[in-house]
């Protein structure tokens, strides 16, 4: 006998729930949004405000004023705190800080900018020419070409500049490669060398930096003493000199990265530093005859 009670239907459900799906898909790896930002790329789904003038200049001052503290206090941590910035990097704590080849091309730029109006890297066409090898391979370019000497030399100094930035970061692995030698059979890796050895570098270019700021009142308060002033001037200002205090500050600073980034004894530390460093003036000179044939090959 067929049942006279109403019949309970089960409701239907709308075909798009409020919400459901309702982000659709992510422009910049298409998988579906559950939110406004992509839980496998970040990627943040686009709206009208985004497009708005007074969100990009929100945007762009957010950018320049976190980049500028972050930038500052990478510097920091790069001088106060040798191989923190390494332990920082694959240990936790890497978005506090500029990463290590940005840092070190920024301050390549910088260095390069102004060194030309230093006593720093200062070789020239006239510098080289004055070596008999680098003067016969010109010589003979000159005379194929018959291009007027003036007019070469204009030429090549124009490019050396470009060459002293572009070789300068190839010095960076080379490093690294000795570190991984030094630190062969130990728990680091090529990468950590690597990141290390771009912080040395940033310090050199720095460090050289400081040497002239703080060069000219020296020269000013070395001159007032008198004669003695005046010789000692001579040591500190020669290619010695500016090699000798550079040396003795890297290997300082490379012993104390060591100790706080590698976890290294005192002994090994020190032994460590000292022949990094004498790579780095090794490196310093392989630099000089590169960033000539870089140059004569390209002029």
């Amino acid at each position: 006998m067929a049942s006279n009670s109403p019949r309970h239907e089960t409701p239907q459900v709308p075909a798009k729930e409020p919400g459901a799906s309702s982000f659709g898909k992510c422009g910049n790896c298409g998988a579906v949004l559950n939110g406004p930002f992509c839980s496998q790329c970040g990627e943040k789904k686009l709206t009208t405000e985004d497009y708005s003038l007074a969100h990009l200049l929100e945007e762009t001052l957010d950018v320049l004023t976190h980049f500028d503290s972050r930038f500052l206090r990478t510097l920091k941590v790069l001088f106060t705190k040798p191989g923190e910035l390494s332990n920082a990097y694959f240990r936790g704590g890497r978005s506090r800080y500029t990463k290590p080849l940005t840092v070190f091309v920024i301050i390549n730029i910088v260095f390069f900018i102004v060194q030309p109006h230093t006593f720093l890297l200062h070789d020239k066409y006239n510098n080289y020419i004055k070596y008999p090898a680098y003067a016969a391979r010109v010589s003979e370019h000159l005379r194929a070409t018959k291009e007027p000497e003036q007019t070469y030399a204009a030429r090549f100094d124009a490019n050396l500049q470009n060459q002293k930035k572009s070789l300068l970061i190839v010095s960076v692995p080379l490093l690294a490669l000795v570190m991984a030698v030094i630190f062969i059979g130990t728990r680091h890796t090529y990468a950590e060398h690597l990141v290390f050895s771009v912080q040395v570098y940033t310090f050199v270019l720095i460090f050289l930096g400081a040497m002239v700021a703080l060069f000219f009142p020296l020269v000013r308060l070395l001159r007032a003493v008198g004669p003695a002033g005046e010789s000692t001037l001579r040591v500190i200002g020669s290619d010695t000199g500016i090699t000798g205090m550079l040396l003795v500050g890297l290997t300082i600073y490379i012993f104390l990265g060591l100790r706080r980034a590698y976890e290294a004894s005192r002994l090994r530390a020190t032994l460590s530093a000292l022949i990094m460093a004498w790579a780095v003036a090794m490196l310093i000179g392989v630099y000089h005859e590169a960033v000539f044939f870089a140059t004569f090959w390209t002029t």
